[in-house]
């Protein structure tokens, strides 16, 4: 296996039904997907780079293993000292569609979050 397929072998259902639902609001605007940033070899699932927002949408079967909690949270702090806002979002796949709605205006909310700053 090759190091790419490790880093992130395959895109998730529940990213593409959020990137669907980013795109038919009107979210996607300056926004880059599967974008690897280099510090602890991570490729966040959602990135707006001018905004210097990710998000990962974290299916619990694999994010809630006390390693992959370890790794989640020291890449986060890393991002985060980089000046990242950071956006971890739990699911239980598969995503229903009030998973998806909730999971929506989660996102909403957070790239909204300092557009009147700006």
């Amino acid at each position: 296996m090759s190091y790419k397929e490790r880093m992130h072998p395959t895109v998730s259902r529940a990213e593409i039904e959020v990137f669907k639902s980013l795109s038919a609001a009107g979210l996607t605007r300056g926004m880059v997907t599967q974008q690897q940033i280099i510090l602890k070899s991570t490729i966040p699932d959602f990135c707006w780079m001018e905004k210097r927002k990710i998000i990962y949408l974290d299916g619990i079967p694999v994010h809630k293993k006390d390693k992959a909690i370890e790794r989640d949270e020291e890449i986060t702090d890393l991002l985060t000292h980089q000046g990242w806002d950071v956006l971890r979002i739990p699911y239980q796949p598969p995503l229903s569609d009030k998973g998806l709605q909730a999971i929506m205006t989660t996102i909403k909310k957070f790239l909204n979050a300092n557009d009147e700053d700006e």
